[in-house]
């Protein structure tokens, strides 16, 4: 798929420790469910990132106990509190100058923000948070909210504070009036990880890439994996760079090789489709 990213982050906003009161509060939505079959139907319902929510009971169902049901339990009911304070927002774009659109992340404060138009009255708004969770500790957070057309207050597309940094959101034009929209991240802690999120507008809706790509790549890495963030491009394409882990290799460092990677999305899936060694073994 050939892509140029358009990325219009206007007028940087300015970091700052209070909250925005433009929440409109949290959204009642009745009790928070108290089994996991309930509580996984409602956060499936409310979540921007369903696909999300299928890993973690998929993940849940293969090596569940009662140790690790009430964690799952507990973490379900997080989500569905979370995303339904999101979903109760009412922000205007002058609101995300005042201060961070509290969600999820405590002592927020705000990183980053501006916006990205897709057409004449549908744009994007976006803020980067930072803050801290009781939970997990410190991290970061981005909303990102659209209004197409009209005045009235912008309408939460996606929003999460698992990572520990964002980069700002960009678009990425796939022609005949289809966009994708690239949230780029690591997760918190040493480990590094990837914390791609990707939605893609199609026939005037949006939808959830699945982007745990390395599930599916067959034998394009010959036995080898990526354990890290790569460096992501898509600038002309979707690729990146990385290096290589053997299964045999310590966590901070692949031995491998350093390989381009060529993706493409297939059936709203993230496909590597090949794999350029750049150093190391073949």
């Amino acid at each position: 798929m050939r892509s140029a990213t358009m990325a219009m982050a206007a007028a940087i906003l300015a970091a700052g420790p209070a909250c925005s009161q433009a929440t409109g509060g949290q959204a009642n939505g009745g009790a928070v469910p108290t089994t996991i079959d309930a509580a996984y139907r409602e956060a499936l319902r409310l979540s921007p990132l369903p696909r999300d929510v299928e890993a973690e009971q998929a993940d849940w169902r293969e090596g569940g106990d009662s140790a690790s049901d009430e964690y799952h339990l507990e973490r379900l009911q997080r989500r569905i509190t979370y995303d339904r304070r999101a979903r109760a927002l009412r922000a205007q774009p002058s609101d995300l100058e005042k201060g961070c659109l509290e969600i999820e992340l405590k002592g927020c404060g705000v990183s980053g923000g501006g916006f990205l138009p897709l057409d004449d009255g549908h744009v994007l708004y976006w803020q980067t948070q930072e803050g801290f969770t009781d939970e997990d500790g410190v991290g970061a957070g981005v909303v990102v909210l659209e209004r197409r057309g009209g005045s009235g207050p912008l309408a939460p597309l996606i929003w999460t504070s698992e990572g520990g940094t964002y980069e700002a959101p960009i678009l990425v034009p796939n022609g005949d009036g289809e966009w994708l929209l690239v949230l780029s991240g690591v997760s918190r802690g040493t480990g590094a990880g990837d914390m791609l999120r990707m939605l893609r507008f199609r026939n005037g809706a949006w939808r959830q890439i699945d982007t745990n790509w390395q599930g599916r790549a067959g034998d394009l890495l010959k036995g080898r994996e990526v354990r890290h963030r790569p460096y992501w491009s898509f600038h002309d394409g979707m690729r990146a760079v990385t290096p290589l882990w053997n299964p045999s290799d310590a966590q901070c460092c692949g031995e491998a090789g350093v390989a381009l990677l060529e993706f493409d999305i297939v059936d709203d899936r993230l496909t590597l489709q090949e794999v350029k060694m750049l150093g190391g073994a073949d």
